[in-house]
């Protein structure tokens, strides 16, 4: 059946077979080289900001500012400028995207995309497919285009098969073993890596007790808690014209995400209820036996409704720290003041787990699933999103944990610096690929040693690498 997922396809197909009318540069010896991050920035997904603020220091650094030039497409100046000084040029991009990334990889000598999410249909097919066509132009002028900490899923086949023709020739340095399996699979090239907000600096310490104690109601002294959740049923997000203009006529905006994109939310009543009410009777019943305060973190601006909804359904109505009104410093301050998490968000493990912050996952897929399973946590710490029974399995592991938060919290801090070197050596390939795929350019002075190849680490990093050996 034909979808407007499907044009989509074909609109990226078409704008990349016309890549080379219009003029576009190539880098010459003596130039600033011109560096396009093709992510998914401007709609305060905390995870997706992070990762590109933290790729633009890394690369500032290994290559130095002076000898390059950074673009950040974003959907949203405004709410990007935050993570920016000077380090990168913002430039605003539309959801109909295709004149916009053709401009944006015509004017700029090499393309990283900097998204996670970067093969897989779970999210948006308009995503990957936007991420193919910055491949597929690239390729197609010549220029190198690489992708940097992506994981790879489940697509559907005609997303699949157009990935695989046009990232042919981009390099993937995968977040997991996993995601590299599928790449390989598609007849794509990489290697492991690892994710890129391992080094992403939390607002102070200060900051996040005095919200906690204006906002929240915190007396200081009870441990937070808190429930990092989604509503994993409302995904993917589609084009969908006909919607769009009834919901015009009708004034009835239901599942609208933006513009002509609505959450298709096809499972939403059955499961969603079921998700809510485990995690509220786990966090309810816990309680009961812990003296703890908790608090409610939205990852995404989408996350929103569904930590609402869990709010009502937990005793006292928790606080929300949602990304829509708290930057990703903030929202990592947050996550750091915890003593404990459970969490259906990726980020929210990996930016927790720089704080030492024991935690449970509630998965939707298997992003969650790998870094447990890296973590050797995977028996003791994981369900699903749609596991039967949720508060009856997420009670008895709220207990386990909490009994053993000191020992959880240490193993997870050995963790961070494996994290950390394989950024490092990350930064080390990319610097090595950009003198090779631009012979004569002009560089920082390589590292002395693997900490050179990160952005400069605040202090509760460097003691978790010192404590480390």
């Amino acid at each position: 059946m034909l979808t407007m997922d499907n044009l989509i396809a074909w609109g990226v197909e078409g704008t990349t077979a016309l890549a080379t009318l219009p003029k576009f540069e190539t880098w010459r010896k003596g130039e600033k080289l011109k560096i396009l991050l093709v992510g998914y920035n401007g709609k305060r997904n905390t995870g997706a900001d992070v990762r590109v603020a933290e790729i633009v220091r890394q690369f500032n650094r290994i290559l130095g500012d002076d000898n390059v030039e950074i673009t950040v497409p974003t959907l949203n100046p405004d709410l990007t400028q935050v993570y920016f000084d000077r380090e990168a040029r913002l430039s605003k991009l539309n959801t109909i995207f295709f004149k916009d990334v053709l401009d944006l990889c015509s004017h700029n000598h090499i393309a990283v995309i900097s998204e996670g999410s970067t093969l897989k249909s779970q999210f948006a097919n308009a995503l990957t497919l936007y991420f193919c066509e910055a491949a597929g132009v690239m390729k197609k002028q010549g220029k190198p285009c690489l992708a940097y900490g992506s994981e790879a899923g489940r697509m559907d086949d005609f997303v699949k098969k157009l990935a695989s023709k046009m990232c042919d020739e981009t390099y993937f340095i995968a977040r997991t073993e996993a995601s590299l399996e599928i790449i390989e699979s598609m007849g794509l090239k990489g290697h492991v890596g690892a994710d890129t907000a391992w080094t992403f600096t939390p607002a102070p310490k200060s900051w996040i007790e005095d919200e906690l104690r204006e906002k929240t109601g915190w007396d200081g002294k009870k441990p937070v808690i808190g429930v990092a959740c989604i509503d994993p049923w409302s995904y993917p997000v589609k084009p969908n014209i006909s919607k769009t203009l009834k919901s015009a006529w009708t004034h009835n905006w239901e599942n609208h995400y933006e513009k002509v994109y609505f959450f298709t939310a096809s499972e939403r009543q059955g499961k969603y209820p079921a998700y809510l009410k485990g995690l509220a009777d786990g966090v309810n019943n816990f309680r009961k036996n812990n003296d703890v305060h908790p608090v409610i973190v939205g990852m995404d601006w989408t996350d929103l409704d569904a930590c609402t909804d869990l709010q009502k359904l937990i005793d006292g109505k928790p606080y929300i720290f949602s990304s829509r009104f708290y930057d990703g410093y903030q929202m990592t301050a947050a996550l750091h003041s915890l003593s404990m998490l459970i969490t259906s968000r990726y980020h929210a493990r990996v930016l927790s787990m720089t704080g030492g912050v024991p935690s449970i996952a509630v998965s939707l897929d298997e992003r969650l699933y790998n870094i447990y399973n890296e973590c050797g946590q995977l028996d003791d710490y994981y369900l699903k999103t749609d596991e039967p029974d949720l508060a009856g399995k997420l009670e008895p592991m709220m207990d386990k944990i909490w009994a053993n938060r000191e020992q959880v919290s240490s193993d997870i801090r050995r963790q961070v610096p494996r994290y950390l070197k394989q950024v490092a050596e990350m930064g080390k390939f990319f610097r090595g690929y950009v003198a090779e795929q631009f012979p004569g350019i002009e560089l920082a002075p390589e590292p002395s040693d693997w900490l050179g190849y990160l952005p400069e680490l605040y202090d509760g990093l460097e003691k978790i690498v010192k404590e480390a050996g």
